[in-house]
C-alpha cells in the first residue's frame, strides 16, 4: 500500500516539478504569417520579432535577456518589438547589468513598458529603466510614432504607454499619412478596445496575457484567469472595432517570464516571429 501510495505521489509531483524546473527554461520561437493589405507587394515582407513579459527580477529562472537576443539575433530579422514588463522587483540599480545585452540585437528594437514597469503593481521604474536601455539603442514609443523605412517599405511604429497607468493619448495620429501602415505596440491588448474609432492602425502587438502562464486541463479555467476584458489569449486575433471603423488585428505574444509563482505549464517561454506580407500567395 505504501508503494502504491509513494507512486501516486511521484506521479503528482512530476507536472510541478516539470513546471517549477524545466518549462520556464525552455524558448520556444514560434513563426507566423500576418497579411496586411497596406503593405506593399512590390516592397517585399518584413520579418519582425516580438516578445514581452520577461520579468527580470525575484525569479531567478526567468529567461535572461542574453538568450533572447542571442535567439532573435539568429532570425535575422527587420526589428525587434518588446511589448513591456521587463521587471518583477528588480533592484533598479541592477538594471543596467540585466538588460546589456539589449545592446547586442542586430535590428533596431521598440519599446514599451508594461504595468509592473509602471507601479501596477510592483515598482515604478521611470528613468531607471528609461535611462539604461535608450544608452543600449531601445527606442521607445508610448503616445508618438516614428515614421521609418524597413527595406523599401515605409511604415509607422507608433505606441501607447499601459493601459492600468491610464496615461495614454492618441495625438500622435495626426501625422499618420493614409498610405502609410501602422504597427501599434502596447502591453495590454485590451488597448485596442480603447482606441478610438478614428484612430487607424493596422496590428497592433502587445503581450500581458502570459498566455495563462499556467494552463491547467480545465476547460474554461485558464481563460477565465487571463486579465483581459476581451477573450484574448496568444496569437492573432480579429477586434469589430465601434464607431465604424475598420476590424484590427491584435496580435498577442504569451512572453517569456514568470509573476506570482516561478512557473510555467503548458505555456513555455516564446519568442514570436512574424512575417508581414501584403498578399495571401497561398
Amino acid at each position: 500500500m505504501r508503494r502504491y501510495l509513494a507512486a501516486g505521489l511521484l506521479l503528482m509531483s512530476l507536472p510541478l516539478a516539470w513546471g517549477r524546473f524545466i518549462e520556464p527554461r525552455i524558448l520556444l520561437v514560434h513563426e507566423e504569417t500576418i497579411i496586411l493589405p497596406a503593405l506593399s507587394d512590390a516592397a517585399g515582407d518584413l520579418k519582425f520579432a516580438l516578445f514581452s513579459d520577461m520579468h527580470i527580477g525575484i525569479f531567478s529562472n526567468a529567461v535572461s535577456i542574453e538568450r533572447l537576443v542571442r535567439r532573435v539575433n539568429a532570425e535575422n530579422v527587420d526589428a525587434i518589438f518588446i511589448a513591456g514588463d521587463f521587471t518583477y522587483w528588480l533592484d533598479p540599480e541592477k538594471v543596467p547589468e540585466a538588460f546589456a545585452a539589449l545592446n547586442q540585437a542586430d535590428a533596431p528594437i521598440f519599446a514599451v513598458l508594461g504595468n509592473h514597469d509602471v507601479g501596477f503593481p510592483g515598482r515604478i521604474y521611470g528613468e531607471s529603466l528609461y535611462g539604461p536601455l535608450r544608452d543600449y539603442g531601445v527606442k521607445f514609443v508610448e503616445n508618438r510614432s516614428f515614421e521609418i523605412e524597413i527595406g523599401e517599405q515605409n511604415v509607422i511604429v507608433a505606441g501607447t504607454s499601459d493601459l492600468w497607468q491610464r496615461a495614454y493619448s492618441f495625438d500622435f495620429q495626426a501625422a499618420f499619412p493614409a498610405d502609410v501602415p501602422v504597427i501599434m505596440l502596447t502591453h495590454n491588448p485590451d488597448m485596442a478596445l480603447q482606441v478610438p474609432p478614428e484612430v487607424r492602425f493596422d496590428l497592433m502587438l502587445a503581450g500581458h496575457t502570459h498566455g495563462g502562464q499556467i494552463r491547467l486541463p480545465i476547460a474554461g479555467l485558464t481563460q477565465s484567469m487571463i486579465p483581459t476584458q476581451y477573450p484574448f489569449d496568444t496569437g492573432l486575433h480579429q477586434l469589430d472595432r465601434p464607431g465604424g471603423a475598420s476590424a484590427a488585428l491584435v496580435y498577442v505574444t504569451p512572453g517569456t517570464g514568470m509573476i506570482g509563482l516561478p512557473m510555467r505549464f503548458r505555456r513555455p517561454p516564446r519568442i514570436d516571429i512574424l512575417t508581414l506580407t501584403g498578399s495571401d500567395n497561398s
